[in-house]
């Protein structure tokens, strides 16, 4: 829909002005041309006719050859009007006879004829020419033709022309002056109708429209003005209501600001209740805890003397009350903290699986003596290590486990820790703990996370515990960024889960440090299918071949297929349940005898201690190794690689590994062999991990086979430039980590900033860089990955050392300072040295590589030679050479080929200059290397 609106004067121009002069103008052209045409036809008339008249007067004096006659009807003719001249011929005798000026030059090349009319044009006459004939226009003897002027007619045509314009414009400008007239006919009611509108609405309610001549304004006017009247009416009413309803407001306030003063005094003292309760139970808690600690102590130190079964049995019931006390204690020291805001979480190292393994060890003997199973599932893409409180994430962790131990009677308790969302440096985990207890109603699941309140408050007693468990697990669950509910049905078991937001740890174990036992078979053996299930994934996790069955006496059928394809199993893993009691220990010995003689297989029992003292007091050499339940991570592959007799490094070795290596790895990218070495050292002086490319394609090779923390890329580089590369290596990035690429530029940063950022780029620096630009750029890019600061340890300077001064600049016809080399190489004489000495063992070459580019026109090799060699000397003590060849990059750049042409001479002398001085001359004893050697 078109919401554009026109207005009253662009509609009566447009339906009244336009067409009228749309009609003036076509009546005026239709009239002139009628004009016109007629004035052609009367003359074309007239002259046909002049000419027929004079050639019947001409046919009888021609026919009785009376000249004189035919020269005085000749005469008279031109004494028409607009007559120039006129000629007559007779045939018979060839005479001409012509009367007035001569005929003027005819446009076409007809001639007059005793057949027919026939009339020409020249410029500025017309030409009539008729047979000499009789009256009955028959025995024609000869023709006439006259010539009429055209100007006197076409002064007649512009006369037409210029009345009808001159009407033309009378009649638009008539149309104008009526047009605009009604124009304002209409729009001033209206403006002063509008302008009344416009006050009413802004509150002027006295405002009237003023008495309209016309009737349909009238008519308009009135109904304003009675709506005027209704509305100042209306107003003054509703004034009265205000008025009366503000009274009231303000009475209404006066209360509630009196009762906002009583509730603000009530919440003060409810606070200062809560804080004095806070405070009086995190006393009170940390004063029982100290003597309560002590009994503890002084009872475990009892346990350890002679005593008797029924002192023994005291002590133990006594250590086991003091023990409930301490956690009730701890709970309620938790939750004041917690409720006061005090409590804080750290930011450390967490093993994820190490963390549930040692929960549940802790709370597998409570699981054991109630026959139930403590089963883990973590998803394998989790990362390794994370970073986070794990004191606290173990205490909810530990609290939930507990809860379902204390519920449940039979079954397994699952604990599945998955990932919920992931991103560069963060992840969400989510628990969730499972059992096959009681259950929960609906109306025990919104009061569950209250604190000081059980599921089932008649059987506190019974499962013991003050309420405060969930609670403080809600409050750390928060603080922890995360959630926390249940999904349950009565008799029908809990699941339990939490969320919680971690960081990730840049150090996580690399693939080479990953178990790897593909190349081992592995049989599984148990009825516990979510038992079988935990071991078959840690298993598959570590590339191992595995094979499950349910029951110890099908596996014999399964060694001997094997046995017999070559394809052995290499061990056998059998599951036993807490409450199996079916399995003798005479039988568990014999049958890893016989796995061990008869497949060359080993059997492994994963079972509870108490199982394990069993099996072991029947047999002083068993061949059974033993894993304890519940499962964990790091026992059951420590215990997979003895028996493989493979090298598993734990997480401490793996730690130390770590601390040894450089905290940053970096590429380095560049194609001059100069710059590259002065970068990697500066680089390595800063604690880094150095890998070197001379160009893009080694560059994005070396990201394909490594990971880094810093990219420093050259731009201008022979066959892939750096921005090349750059693009290459973030299309190789797409859904992984985006590395910070540097980019590493000869020219001024803002030359060329917008158009490096766009290429993929996040940084750059100009040559020559220096150790405190590198270490800023990787102290700002690296950290966001998770890495330390590099720290840059400034060597005290040793003012004893005997250095040799530097040449001064003069005695060197401004080509080298060695002054500046020291700066550059960050004050290392050897390192200044040896660039120094590269880049004057390749003056000699480039100089002839330059020289020979030039003369050959190729301006693109010329431009990467000067480049390369501004470069270089951007890392050397040589300023005259940065200058010219700075400049000439520059030229290159711009491609002023011709000015750079102008330029080369110069910097053959530079090169020339540096070669000289260079020549058979050690560089030892201008870096004061001579004496530090000696």
């Amino acid at each position: 829909m078109n919401n554009k609106r026109s207005s009253i004067k662009s509609d009566v121009w447009r339906l009244i002005f336009i067409p009228s002069i749309s009609i003036i103008i076509l009546i005026a052209a239709s009239l002139t041309y009628l004009c016109i045409s007629q004035i052609n036809k009367f003359i074309d008339l007239r002259g046909s006719v002049l000419a027929q008249k004079t050639a019947h007067l001409l046919h009888k004096p021609m026919l009785e050859n009376n000249r004189e006659l035919v020269q005085y009807i000749l005469d008279a003719s031109i004494e028409e009007p607009y007559i120039r001249a006129v000629h007559a011929y007779y045939t018979d005798t060839d005479q001409s006879f012509h009367s007035g000026p001569q005929f003027m030059q005819t446009e076409d090349a007809g001639e007059p004829n005793m057949q027919q009319p026939l009339e020409r044009r020249t410029d500025r006459t017309l030409r009539f020419s008729h047979p000499l004939v009789n009256l009955e226009n028959k025995n024609p003897i000869g023709w006439v033709e006259l010539e009429l002027m055209a100007a006197p007619y076409a002064v007649v045509r512009y006369e037409a022309i210029v009345l009808t314009i001159a009407l033309t414009l009378l009649c638009l400008i008539m149309g104008a002056y009526f047009a605009i007239s009604l124009y304002y006919r209409i729009t001033d009611p209206l403006d002063h109708i509008k302008n009344i509108v416009h006050a009413l609405a802004r509150g002027r309610l006295n405002e009237r429209v003023e008495q309209q001549n016309s009737s349909e304004f009238l008519g308009l006017a009135e109904s304003i003005n009675t709506m005027a009247d209704y509305m100042e009416a209306a107003q003054a009413d509703m004034q009265s209501h205000i008025d009366h309803a503000i009274e009231d407001l303000r009475e209404t306030l006066e209360t509630i600001e009196i009762q906002n003063v009583e509730l603000d005094l009530a919440r003060k003292e409810a606070l200062e209740a809560s804080r004095v309760k806070s405070e009086f139970l995190a006393n009170t808690s940390h004063e029982i805890r100290t003597p309560l600690n002590g009994i503890l102590g002084f009872i475990n130190l009892a346990l350890k003397t002679e005593l008797n079964e029924q002192q023994r049995e005291y002590l133990e019931t006594i250590r086991d009350s003091a023990q409930n006390l301490l956690t009730v204690i701890n709970g309620i020291l938790d939750f004041s903290k917690i409720e006061s805001g005090k409590l804080t979480l750290d930011y450390a190292p967490v093993p994820i699986r190490n963390c549930i393994d040692e929960v549940l060890h802790i709370l597998a003997p409570d699981a054991h003596e109630k026959n139930l199973e403590l089963i883990n599932y973590v998803e394998p893409c989790i990362p390794k290590n994370l970073l986070g409180d794990a004191l606290r994430f173990k205490q909810v962790l530990s609290n939930l486990v507990s809860n379902a131990i204390k519920y449940s009677s039979t079954g397994n308790i699952l604990i599945d820790v998955s990932i919920l969302q992931q991103q560069e440096t963060q992840i969400t985990l989510k628990v969730c703990v499972s059992d096959e207890g009681i259950g929960l109603t609906r109306e025990e699941q919104d009061q569950l996370f209250s604190p000081f309140n059980q599921a089932d408050s008649s059987n506190t007693r019974e499962h013991e515990g003050t309420g405060l468990g969930l609670a403080i697990c809600k409050g750390l669950v928060e603080r922890m960024h995360g959630e926390i509910g249940v999904v349950s049905e009565p008799e029908r078991g809990s699941t339990f889960w939490f969320t919680a937001r971690l960081g990730i740890d840049k150090r996580q174990p690399s693939v080479s440090q990953l178990a790897n036992l593909s190349d081992y078979r592995i049989l599984l053996c148990g009825e516990n299918a979510a038992s079988l299930k935990q071991i078959d994934c840690l298993l598959r996790e570590w590339n191992g071949n595995t094979q499950s069955i349910p029951a110890i006496h099908d596996c014999f059928p399964i060694l001997r297929n094997a046995r017999n394809s070559n394809n052995n199993f290499d061990l056998l893993i059998l599951d036993i349940a807490p409450n199996e009691r079916k399995i003798p220990p005479v039988l568990l010995n014999n049958l890893a005898e016989q796995l061990n003689v008869e497949f060359n297989c080993t059997l492994i029992a994963c079972c509870t201690p108490a199982h394990q003292r069993l099996f072991r007091a029947h047999s002083e050499k068993s061949q059974v190794l033993f894993i304890n339940k519940p499962i964990a991570y790091d026992s059951l592959l420590q215990t997979l690689g003895r028996q493989l007799d493979l090298h598993i490094k734990d997480m401490r070795e793996q730690d130390e590994e770590e601390a040894l290596r450089p905290s940053v790895a970096v590429l380095l990218v560049d194609d001059n062999l100069a710059n590259l070495q002065l970068a990697s050292e500066l680089l390595r002086g800063l604690n880094t991990q150095v890998v070197q490319a001379s160009n893009g394609k080694q560059a994005i090779e070396a990201c394909n086979d490594n990971e880094f923390d810093v990219i420093f890329m050259d731009i201008q580089m022979p066959g892939m430039d750096g921005m090349e590369a750059t693009r290459h290596i973030r299309a190789l990035e797409q859904g992984k980590r985006r590395t910070p690429i540097i980019a590493l530029t000869a020219h001024t940063i803002t030359e060329q900033k917008a158009e490096l950022l766009i290429a993929g780029m996040d940084d750059c620096i100009s040559k020559p860089v220096n150790e405190a630009q590198l270490a800023h750029i990787i102290n700002r890019w690296a950290s966001l990955s998770g890495k330390k600061e590099v720290v840059i340890q400034i060597e005290e300077k040793n003012h004893n050392l005997n250095v040799r001064e530097p040449i001064p600049t003069q005695d060197l016809t401004g080509s080298v300072d060695i002054q500046l080399c020291l700066k550059l190489a960050n004050n290392k004489p050897a390192l200044a040295r040896d660039m120094l000495s590269m880049l004057l063992s390749g003056l000699e070459t480039e100089k002839q590589q330059i020289n020979a580019a030039l003369e050959n026109s190729a301006y693109e090799e010329l431009g990467e030679l000067i480049h390369r060699l501004y470069g270089s000397s951007c890392y050397c003590g040589v300023p005259r050479l940065k200058h010219i060849s700075g400049l000439l990059d520059k030229l290159f750049q711009s491609e002023q080929y011709e000015q750079a042409r102008d330029a080369i001479p110069a910097l053959n002398h530079a090169l020339d200059d540096l070669i000289n001085w260079g020549r058979d001359k050690e560089l030892d004893p201008l870096f004061g290397l001579e004496k530090a050697d000696a």
